[in-house]
């Protein structure tokens, strides 16, 4: 079961290696992670994804949360949370461009790049949403993908951090 942990940590150098130490010395497998700065340039956010049970996650977040960098942590469910993903997807757009742009917009993709034989497209969803739009995208021929992993943010007026 995918399982989205996101926190707050002090943004000093070493802080990203010890947790992603912290979590693979244990033997799991983090599926993507996301690294930004908050509001405060002191403080940065990190958003891991990973597959794992209920045993599995409380015990990342209890390892975690012992960390001195560690200023809150709390597992985002998606009921509770507005999680996203970006992709950078370059196809191959040539001759039937008319078709291909249908099917940019009907995905409410964005076209950042276009040249003679390729369309560089931005799509932002949920990571099924970006799946699901790659493979509409795969017939015109998917010359590379990029892919940021994903953010997630609390619902409503929720916060994870009150610093």
């Amino acid at each position: 079961m995918q399982r989205v942990i996101s926190f707050i940590v002090s943004n000093q150098p070493g802080v990203l290696c010890r947790i992603a130490g912290l979590i693979s010395r244990r033997g799991f497998n983090i599926e993507s992670i996301t690294v930004g700065v908050t509001d405060d340039p002191k403080l940065s956010r990190i958003t891991i994804v990973m597959f794992a049970e209920d045993a599995i996650i409380e015990q990342v977040i209890k390892q975690l949360d012992k960390l001195l960098d560690v200023k809150a942590i709390r597992e985002v469910p998606d009921e509770a949370g507005t999680i996203r993903e970006l992709a950078l997807i370059k196809v191959h757009s040539g001759a039937k461009r008319k078709d291909f742009m249908d099917l940019v917009n009907s995905l409410w993709g964005v076209v950042l790049d276009m040249g003679d034989d390729s369309t560089t497209v931005q799509l932002t969803g949920t990571t099924m949403y970006i799946n699901d739009g790659i493979e509409k995208l795969r017939k015109y021929g998917i010359i590379e993908i990029a892919r940021t992993g994903m953010v997630a943010l609390e619902s409503g007026d929720g916060r994870l951090h009150k610093g």
